[in-house]
């Protein structure tokens, strides 16, 4: 008995430091948090929607972005822009026109950029003015993040982010402008974190 003792009191004392020491798991903000500054790029299908002067236009769209900055948009409907794209090779922006079959290469341009979820993690890691909450969005039940955009320009003010909670994947990005009205959204139909990319995708031909 008195060489069981010890033994016993041993293996109390390994539990009990086990346990102190066993790593929480994390919550569902925390994963989010983590998939988000883990990101190294992303592939998309979504309804873009784009809110001005009272006139709403909706495409169907498909988004290539990788963490360094580079991205791709495509439109794949209406049929009357099917075919249209822009790339952004981290320098500067082609645009390509299906009718014109021609493209106009430019300087970058902020409200493009927006529309990426590369540019909200951007603004939610920066801003002070950032919330978290609990949402239901349609059949989902979401994680909300909201975060203030900086700069002068009033169509692009603040933006929130939809992350479903049984998936962990974006399901809306909303974009505001100054008098909270709704810009930009945009509804993921498919969305793939990380994936193996061509680098033709977000190559500029001259």
């Amino acid at each position: 008995m008195k060489k069981i003792l010890p033994f016993l009191l041993s293996c109390t004392l390994l539990c009990i430091i086990t346990s102190c020491t066993k790593e929480e798991p994390m919550t569902e903000l925390e994963a989010v948090q983590k998939q988000l500054l883990e990101m190294e790029g992303y592939s998309c299908t979504a309804t873009l929607s784009r809110t001005a002067n009272e006139e709403t236009k909706t495409y169907e769209i498909a988004q290539y972005y990788k963490s360094t900055g580079e991205y791709r948009l495509e439109l794949t409907a209406p049929e009357t822009v099917a075919g249209n794209y822009t790339i952004y090779d981290g320098n500067r922006i082609c645009q390509y026109n299906t009718l014109l079959g021609s493209s106009v290469i430019q300087p970058s341009s902020q409200h493009r950029s927006e529309l990426f979820l590369g540019q909200f993690i951007e603004h939610y890691l920066q801003s002070e003015g950032v919330s978290v909450e609990a949402a239901a969005l349609e059949d989902s039940q979401c994680i909300l993040l909201e975060a203030v955009i900086p700069g002068r320009d009033t169509a692009l003010a603040s933006e929130k982010l939809w992350i479903d909670r049984s998936t962990l994947l974006p399901v809306r990005l909303a974009i505001f402008d100054a008098e909270e009205k709704e810009h930009y959204r945009l509804d993921y139909t498919t969305f793939t974190f990380n994936p193996q990319f061509d680098a033709a995708l977000f190559t500029i031909e001259e």
